[in-house]
């Protein structure tokens, strides 16, 4: 008989029936020593199935989840001289040849590690350690589905992962909507749960860090979004920045709309082609809408040309019409009507995009490609407009897409973006891991109108005539 100890917080995950489990926990949290322990017992329960553990990284596992699982089943004596232990590659396999543990990394390009995954046996179990070190949830699906075609019809799926500070991550949002899935089970788990297992040293650190910096705590050991440490735009907060349609539509009863600015950033075959618009009021501020997306993975690879003359020129007509800034396409406005200007801005890497936009859009915006700086200068801007609070994002929900006809789900892309937007090492650039079509597309925007001095002078000057309490929040009464 063999003792194998685990922290109370683990028994409902293990009394739990559903196929699916995810546990998001701050660190110290002992979620991985938990379900390693866990998946060691399935293994042992049910011979001639195999099992899995995987993440992102497959060059780290070695050293962590391949270590952790070899010490768990070595220090449990009804499993310890039940396996052999293989480096080349990563497996643990049984004796008796009735199962095998696997190890693989899923974050490659091509998924080819999922692809051509083939136990001996249906697998009993299924380990996703890291589940937010995935570059998108695209990865994830794409491993599940081949995972899936191996699994025995009782199998368990545990996703582990450390929430990341930005709420806009994917894992995140993922996170929040399988909490509401029936086969799909969540477990937040945290290092006040496996207080016995910490050292005093761990305990003592502990309490000094929710001390001398409780937001940090907050994220780092109780697994809470509350910010974006290392993020190039921490001040971006969802409850702060983003306003829905009936709130817009209450800040236009009391405010005119001055301008529109469009930001484009073009694309070939992997990135979206994406544009960003944001109505300038008659206060400075401005009000970024719902993105045009064009996924060339979703819609297929599509010509500048036949993409602005049918959607991107759809897409704006439609703004116009919406957000009444003048006359419909194709109607003559009268003298006495007057027509909100509009100004483009796109990415002078796509000149023939540039060049669409201009013959097709012309004669209702001025289009003219961006002189762009550094990233430093970009973000400068942008960083300075959300400081100063010009910056605001309409979320909807969802967002049409031109080309399919069709309403998707999906918050503002542009505000998700921003708010992903990491630092790479060096500090000069944006980490690469992360996607910035659209965020591109809003940083042209926000850099074309609060980058020029003119702007600037102007609403200051205009703000001596009106009321200084006339603003977004003081209509939606948010503090400032």
């Amino acid at each position: 008989m063999s003792e194998m100890k685990m922290a109370l917080a683990f028994k409902p995950i293990i009394e739990c029936q559903k196929k699916n489990v995810i546990i998001p926990a701050g660190r110290d949290a002992g979620k991985t020593k938990g379900s390693v322990n866990l998946c060691a017992l399935i293994s042992m329960m049910n011979p001639d199935t195999d099992g899995l553990i995987a993440r992102a990284s497959y060059g780290s596992i070695g050293d962590t989840l391949y270590a952790e699982t070899q010490e768990v089943i070595e220090s449990t004596s009804s499993l310890n001289g039940l396996f052999r232990f293989y480096k080349s590659p990563l497996r643990m396999e049984r004796n008796d040849g009735s199962g095998t543990i696997y190890f693989s990394g899923i974050g490659g390009a091509n998924f080819s590690r999922t692809k051509g995954f083939k136990p001996t046996h249906p697998l009993s179990f299924v380990l996703i350690d890291e589940t937010q070190e995935l570059r998108e949830e695209r990865s994830l699906d794409e491993a599940m589905a081949s995972y899936r075609r191996r699994m025995a019809p009782n199998a368990k799926t545990f996703y582990l992962g450390n929430p990341p500070p930005q709420e806009a991550h994917w894992f995140n949002k993922w996170v929040a909507r399988k909490s509401h899935d029936p086969d799909f089970a969540v477990f937040k788990l945290s290092w006040e749960d496996v207080v016995p297992f910490l050292s005093d040293y761990d305990i003592r650190e502990i309490l000094k860090m929710k001390r001398d910096d409780p937001e940090y705590y907050r994220w780092f050991y109780m697994g809470d979004a509350v910010g974006g440490y290392g993020s190039v735009y921490p001040m971006l907060r969802k409850e702060r920045q983003c306003i829905t349609m009936l709130e817009l539509e209450a800040i236009m009863a009391k405010m005119r709309i001055v301008a529109c600015v469009i930001g484009g950033d073009g694309a070939v075959t992997h990135d979206c082609t994406a544009f960003s618009a944001g109505l300038i009021f008659e206060n400075g501020q401005c009000v970024i809408l719902t993105p045009f997306v064009h996924d060339p993975k979703v819609n297929g690879i599509m010509g500048y040309h036949v993409l602005v003359r049918d959607y991107v020129s759809k897409w704006f007509w439609d703004i116009v019409k919406t957000f009444r800034l003048g006359a419909p396409q194709g109607k003559d406005p009268s003298p006495l009507f007057r027509e909100v200007p509009c100004f483009m801005t796109i990415d002078q890497a796509a000149p023939d995009l540039v060049s669409e936009c201009r013959f097709f859009l012309s004669d209702r915006i001025d289009v003219n490609p961006t002189k762009k700086g550094t990233i430093m200068e970009m973000a400068s801007a942008v960083q300075s407009a959300l400081s100063n609070r010009m910056l605001f994002f309409l979320e909807e929900g969802k967002r049409f897409d031109y080309e399919r006809g069709v309403d998707v789900a999906e918050t503002n892309r542009a505000f998700d973006q921003l708010s992903l937007l990491t630092w790479n090492e060096k500090q000069t650039g944006y980490d690469e891991k992360v996607e910035n079509d659209v965020a591109d597309s809003a940083t042209y925007l926000t850099r074309l109108w609060y980058s020029n001095p003119e702007n600037d002078a102007f609403f200051r000057s205009l703000s001596q005539f009106k009321n200084p309490d006339l603003s977004i929040e003081a209509i939606l009464g948010r503090e400032k």
